[in-house]
């Protein structure tokens, strides 16, 4: 009984650290405009840390007024009050994995433009996007939240007893079947 408890319990962490962190935003209503399904910009240069991977923007008539070369397609942005991108160094893309791996739903709406490049005679803008709510709307596991140290031993122990976790569950079905066949 008290082997049995110990794969249960494995079982049940194992699992957990397989859960996602928030499960992902699958429908989406993209029609809507300021819905946007986004991911971090990883480059090194001075660009906006947000590609729009689906999606449309919404101008209020004064952005568009200041601002008429921004499009309601544009494929890159700049996010405010999105937690997953603050303090995040465009130079190094390794300082936050979170927001490296995953793609975010995002709702909101326009709130400006920011100069991406500035040359004599020609600017080039983005949409400066203010967030409301958002969402992850890729798969994240839980156990990536665990300090490094956890995450290291949740790694060895899936690979050390997951052969052993198996076997359990699969000497257990075959006794109940043995057990329904004898009645």
């Amino acid at each position: 009984m008290k082997f049995k408890a110990i794969w249960i319990i494995f079982g049940l962490v194992f699992c957990y650290g397989l859960l996602p962190v928030t499960f992902p935003a699958i429908w989406t209503n993209l029609e809507n405009p300021n819905v946007l399904i986004i991911e971090r910009q990883e480059c090194g240069c001075p660009c906006p840390e947000g590609v729009v991977k689906k999606g449309r923007l919404d101008f209020s008539a004064n952005i568009r007024t200041q601002f008429p070369d921004l499009s309601e397609n544009s494929h890159e942005i700049t996010l405010t009050n999105f937690p997953p991108f603050n303090d995040i160094d465009n130079e190094s893309p390794e300082t936050f994995s979170f927001a490296n791996g995953n793609t975010f739903k995002v709702e909101g709406y326009t709130v400006g433009a920011d100069t991406i490049l500035c040359q004599p005679g020609n600017c080039e803008f983005v949409p400066r996007f203010k967030v409301e709510s958002w969402r992850l709307a890729s798969y994240y596991p839980r156990f990536n939240t665990f300090p490094i140290i956890g995450v290291l031993i949740y790694l060895a122990s899936a690979i050390l007893g997951l052969p052993g976790f198996l076997a359990f569950i699969f000497l257990s079905w075959k006794q109940y079947r043995s057990n329904d066949r004898a009645k």
